[in-house]
């Protein structure tokens, strides 16, 4: 009987689930038509999340915006639409993948009247399996954009480049080797923040910036341009620039009390993203470098070729490297750099936490680079307040800081207590459908 009832139950939520999502997504199809808000959409392998950002903040010193961003999938650009007010000028939506079908899904519902595409790169691997693959699910955005759009193009990358040929939508396009807006004398100061010039469109301004590493022109350019293309004034366009910071656990810096300095990149950590902040940690002059690396993610090909590559590449620029988590010993690092401490392996989160703690070493600057399953945000949140939740993975999504259980051993609010919940919610359900069977 049970059985039938815990079928049923099931039966039941999807149903449910269903209803809810036919009837959120009806509404929003209604505010789409009615409203006269610009829509904007964002997607890209990397950089899509702090572009959405800037953009909207630099709209907001303009006009009204809303935005959707860090979450990215179909249900979140129902949200973004249902979100919509009647003196909404601008709603700037970031738009992701997991698998073929997401992006066009979400394309066909949003119809964005900009389009905006960072870069093309190998990304949930498991689904989409090649560069052509992901250029196709993305280019879907940029069909949706009406004959009187604007689609915005990065012209470094050529995949990205060529979608404009998948649209009768005026195009434009920025880069650093061509196109319609120039990023050129990129640069970053010895605490590694970035510097450029752009030009474009009959503007030529100077930007200062608080985001780390050369890499992030990227963004920089890729939201300036659609502003100035939206009608932003210039100077606008550099001060609300100027004024931005970093989104946490996204090369975001931090300094403890102790005066270690902490940057943050553990949203994600797809394999071609992994050198660029290495890149950055080189730039930046301080008396000693440590160099975090938990998993890599989105790679084709041979794990460890993947992790000591990432090991040779950051051994050339940092003081100490640090591996963590069931990888670490795929970093294949010399026994010369064992022996002498250069590399370090960790099993344990909260081992490398008490290490850290106990070599700290005044105005050190330390990247953490990881995908979010480890939730290294604890090695900064460890220097600042005392945690006591050290499970190496939680199969919490939400960081440490807006879970904020980081100061409670796990099992009183996770793994045991959470699956006793679940079971006697599981047993109320069973009893009450059975009592109708």
């Amino acid at each position: 009987m049970f059985g039938g009832a815990g079928q049923l139950a099931r039966n039941y939520k999807t149903f449910e689930h269903t209803i809810k999502l036919r009837t959120r997504e009806t509404i929003a199809k209604i505010k789409r038509e009615r409203t006269s808000a610009t829509i904007i959409a964002v997607t890209g392998s990397s950089a899509k999340t702090t572009t959405v950002a800037l953009l909207s903040h630099i709209l907001a010193g303009h006009s009204k915006v809303t935005s959707q961003f860090l979450c990215n999938g179909y249900g979140h650009a129902i949200d973004a639409l249902l979100n919509l007010r009647s003196d909404t000028r601008y709603s700037v939506i970031e738009q992701g993948t997991k698998k073929p079908g997401h992006i066009p899904q979400a394309a066909k519902l949003l119809k964005p009247d900009l389009a905006i595409i960072t870069l093309v790169a190998i990304e949930h691997y498991a689904t989409l399996k090649s560069i052509e693959a992901v250029a196709q699910e993305k280019s879907a955005l940029v069909e949706a954009v009406p004959d009187d759009g604007l689609v915005v193009l990065n012209f470094d990358d050529p995949n990205v480049r060529a979608m404009a040929d998948r649209t009768r939508a005026r195009s434009i396009t920025f880069g650093t080797t061509g196109g319609d807006y120039l990023a050129t004398n990129i640069r970053t100061d010895v605490c590694g923040l970035l510097l450029l010039t752009l030009t474009g469109g009959g503007h030529t301004i100077d930007l200062e910036t608080q985001l780390l590493g050369a890499h992030n022109w990227l963004t920089i350019a890729a939201a300036a341009t659609s502003a100035l293309e939206l009608g932003v004034p210039a100077e606008t366009v550099r001060a609300r620039i100027a004024s931005f910071a970093p989104i946490h656990g996204r090369m975001s810096p931090h300094t403890t009390p102790d005066g270690t300095h902490i940057i943050l990149d553990c949203a994600k950590a797809p394999y071609h993203s992994i050198f660029l902040p290495l890149e950055t940690l080189r730039s930046i002059t301080a008396p000693k470098k440590r160099f975090i690396l938990g998993q890599i993610s989105d790679y084709a090909g041979n794990a460890t070729k993947k992790y000591r590559d990432a090991y040779a590449a950051a051994v050339q620029v940092a003081d100490e490297v640090c591996f963590v988590g069931p990888w670490a010993h795929k970093a294949r690092a010399p026994q010369a750099d064992i022996d002498s401490g250069k590399f370090r392996a960790f099993a344990k989160v909260e081992a490398l936490a008490a290490h850290l703690r106990e070599t700290a070493v005044k105005d050190e600057v330390i990247l953490v680079k990881s995908a979010k399953n480890l939730h290294l945000e604890r090695l900064l949140l460890d220097r600042i307040t005392e945690v006591r939740c050290w499970p190496d993975e939680c199969g919490r999504k939400a960081p440490c800081e807006e879970c904020g259980l980081y100061d409670r051993p796990f099992f009183e609010h996770g793994g045991r207590r959470q699956y006793r919940d679940q079971r006697q919610r599981s047993r109320k359900i069973k009893s009450w459908l059975s009592s109708f069977l």
